[in-house]
């Protein structure tokens, strides 16, 4: 397919990336928990557990196990639901940060584009700034994603 291109501006991390597969099936590839299984997480994800609500006001919950030993829950609510052109729901916990992702059906698949908003200004793991580690994740889960259409 294509590379998987970010930029990162301010607290807002955009990604895009277009996939060979028709708009109907990248847009379930993000609610439908067995496949979310397959894709969700940075490189080192080796298991995922989701429980996902598709309406607005439901629940967005994904359970990363990372490198088989440190659990990273995500808890979130869907506050935009509109299949399959588009979902955005905000996270639970107090950063509240917003994951924005537009479909779109081009000519040779579908255009997803995601807007992850509101990443705080801090460094963890190693005083590493949490940005770069949102980034690589996101870069990391888009490529993941393409592997599941092939």
């Amino acid at each position: 397919m294509t590379e998987t291109k970010t930029t990162l501006e301010g607290d807002t991390l955009t990604v895009t990336r277009i996939y060979g597969s028709p708009i109907e099936e990248v847009f379930d590839a993000w609610i439908e928990t067995s496949k979310i299984k397959q894709w969700w997480g940075c490189a080192e994800c080796t298991d995922v557990r989701s429980e996902v609500e598709p309406r607005v006001g439901g629940k967005y919950n994904h359970h990363m196990t990372i490198n088989n030993e440190h659990d990273a829950p995500s808890f979130a609510t869907l506050v935009e639901y509109d299949p399959p052109h588009k979902l955005a729901y905000r996270a639970v916990e107090d950063d509240g940060m917003l994951v924005t992702v537009n479909f779109s059906a081009v000519d040779s698949g579908t255009l997803v584009v995601l807007t992850h908003a509101g990443i705080p200004d801090m460094r963890v793991e190693g005083d590493e700034e949490l940005r770069n580690i949102v980034r690589a994740g996101w870069t990391a889960a888009f490529s993941k994603l393409d592997k599941l259409f092939e």
